[in-house]
């Protein structure tokens, strides 16, 4: 049987027999004809490689693997909630790193040019590695905001949620070598440049940008309020703050419905 879609479809509606009682065969394979017409031949179709893993079929662990090696997709996902529904400058400004992080990766694949471990999994160069240096940025960010500028009145918050996302993207470091997409070497050459990119950007934006008022600047601007654009990054428990100003407003709103 023929590996293209559209040559096995035709063949099936070839041999398609008339409808009992009926004599619309030949209406409906010319109908499925118009349909094979507009699909594209076999070797002409591709994946999209951001989402195309592949794995061990009969390895539970690589199955389990190729879901964990998607993470980046879910955490670009849960950025884009996180800044559309809060729509505050902190999450905005990490989000920002992360893509120069990923313009990062992409001109060192350039520069170094060395090949993946296998041709036929992953597209482009393999080092260093982009989902481990994704990742990396991501732990090493999250980490400090958890201890420098801790947003939880907890003691333990910043232990648990920092204990968790290094151990999270341990697993999709490894992911990416267990899967054969990566060697050793080009995952730890990406969690070094991700580790050290975080650490360099989070001090520029908060050590140099921050103290030249660019944010203040930013949230002032007409466009801005506009869209009630906001910095939460003194605020020493947003949830706490976010919670009480809503007791607030409840106990407003119920004082004017006394009255």
């Amino acid at each position: 049987m023929s590996s293209d879609p559209a040559a096995t479809l035709r063949h099936r509606t070839s041999v398609m027999p008339a409808p009992p009682g009926t004599g619309q065969a030949e209406d409906i394979r010319q109908a499925a004809e118009q349909i094979t017409s507009k699909i594209p031949a076999h070797h002409t179709l591709t994946s999209l490689s951001i989402t195309h893993v592949q794995f061990a079929q009969d390895d539970i662990l690589s199955k389990l693997f190729a879901y964990v090696t998607l993470s980046p997709l879910a955490i670009l996902c849960g950025y884009a909630a996180v800044v559309i529904t809060s729509r505050d400058l902190k999450p905005a400004i990490m989000l920002a790193g992360q893509l120069a992080n990923e313009l990062v990766n992409l001109v060192l694949k350039r520069l170094v040019k060395q090949a993946r471990p296998t041709e036929y999994l992953g597209d482009g160069y393999g080092m260093p590695s982009s989902h481990s240096q994704f990742m990396a940025y991501f732990a090493t960010y999250v980490v400090i905001l958890m201890y420098r500028r801790s947003i939880a009145s907890d003691p333990l918050v910043p232990h648990t949620i920092s204990t968790v996302v290094v151990l999270w993207s341990t697993l999709v470091v490894y992911s990416r070598v267990h899967l054969y997409y990566h060697t050793w070497q080009q995952v730890v050459a990406g969690t070094i440049c991700g580790f050290f990119f975080a650490i360099i950007y989070y001090n520029i934006v908060n050590g140099f940008l921050r103290s030249k008022g660019l944010f203040e600047w930013i949230v002032d601007h007409p466009l801005a309020r506009h869209f009630h654009i906001r910095d939460t990054d003194s605020i020493h428990d947003v949830a706490k703050f976010d919670w009480e100003m809503w007791q607030q407003y409840r106990r407003t709103t119920a004082q004017a419905k006394n009255q």
